[in-house]
C-alpha cells in the first residue's frame, strides 16, 4: 500500500474518469494534486473550485487528499484573503518562476509581503509546500509557516532537488519529504536506482526514516524511469529495500505510514 504525496491526474484526466482511476487505485491513498500552472490563467479559480468539488465528492473507501499546485491563480485583488483553504492537504505557492507570493525554483525570487500574508491564511487550515521555491523563499517559507510539507522532489544537484541543509530544516520541523520519481530530480534511471535513492538519505540523515515519503510526480511528467510508472511497482520497491535490509514496518513507514500520520495529524 502507498500513500502517494503527489499525483497530477486531476490535470490530466477529465472529471468523468476522476473515479474509475481512484477505484483502480483503491489499495492506495492518492493526493490529487490541481497543477494550476497547466491551466488558462483567466480561468483557474473556477476550474479549481469546480476540481475540489468534483473531488469531494468522489465516494472513496479511503480518504481523498486533495492539494493545489501554484495558488498564484489567487494573487488577484484579495482573493487569497477569501479562499478556503480548509477543504485542501497542502498548497504550493508558486511553481518554477516567480509570481506575486514566492520565488520559484527556476527564479531568484523572495516570499512577499502578500506571500506571507497567504501563508497566515493557510497556517491552521492546511500544509505549505515548498516544493517548487528557491532556496530563498524556502527559507522565508521556514519562519512564516507552521505545517511543512514537501511534497514531491529529489536529493541531487538539479534547482528542484532539496540541498542537505533544506533536508536537515525540514526534518527538524516534523515534515514529510515525498521523493518524486523524476529521472531529472533524483538521477534514478531504473527501480533499483530509486531504491538506492531512499537507502542513501535514510542512512545520510538522522532521523530521515520517519520523514521520508512518496511524492511520485505521476501524470506531471514523462521523465520516469521504466520501471516505475504506476503503482504496479510497489512490490518491487519492497523488495528491493528489503534486499537491503530493511524490516517491513520501515518499509512501511516510507511507503505509507510516514505520510498518512502526517495527513491525519494536519487535517
Amino acid at each position: 500500500m502507498i500513500f502517494d504525496l503527489h499525483n497530477d491526474f486531476p490535470t490530466v484526466l477529465c472529471p468523468n474518469e476522476y473515479g474509475d482511476f481512484i477505484s483502480s487505485c483503491e489499495s492506495n491513498v492518492i493526493t490529487a494534486a490541481i497543477w494550476t500552472s497547466a491551466m488558462a490563467v483567466e480561468h483557474a479559480a473556477v476550474t479549481v473550485e469546480n476540481t475540489v468539488r468534483t473531488l469531494k465528492d468522489l465516494k472513496t473507501k479511503r480518504p481523498l487528499p486533495i492539494a493545489i499546485e501554484d495558488i498564484g491563480f489567487l494573487f488577484n485583488g484579495d482573493n487569497y484573503r477569501m479562499f478556503d483553504f480548509s477543504a485542501l492537504f497542502y498548497c504550493s505557492l508558486t511553481w518554477n518562476t516567480n509570481n506575486g507570493f514566492a520565488g520559484g525554483a527556476l527564479d531568484d525570487g523572495r516570499l512577499t509581503k502578500d506571500g506571507v500574508a497567504v501563508v497566515k491564511r493557510m497556517n491552521g487550515n492546511c500544509a505549505v509546500d515548498v516544493a517548487h521555491l528557491n532556496k530563498k523563499s524556502f527559507y522565508d517559507v521556514l519562519d512564516a509557516a507552521e505545517t511543512l510539507i514537501c511534497s514531491h522532489t529529489g536529493f541531487n544537484a538539479h534547482p528542484r532537488s532539496l540541498d542537505g541543509d533544506q533536508i536537515n530544516a525540514l526534518i527538524a520541523r516534523k515534515a514529510v519529504i515525498g521523493l518524486s520519481a523524476v529521472v531529472a530530480f533524483t538521477g534514478a534511471r531504473s527501480m533499483k536506482d530509486w531504491v538506492h535513492v531512499i537507502d542513501d538519505f535514510v542512512q545520510t540523515y538522522e532521523n530521515g526514516i520517519d520523514c521520508l515519503a512518496i511524492g511520485t510526480d505521476f501524470y506531471g511528467t514523462v521523465d520516469l524511469p521504466h520501471d516505475l510508472q504506476s503503482y504496479d511497482a510497489e512490490d518491487g520497491i519492497r523488495h528491493g529495500l528489503s534486499d537491503l535490509g530493511y524490516a517491513s514496518a520501515d518499509i512501511d513507514k516510507i511507503l505509507f505510514d510516514n505520510a498518512n500520520n502526517f495527513y491525519k495529524t494536519e487535517k
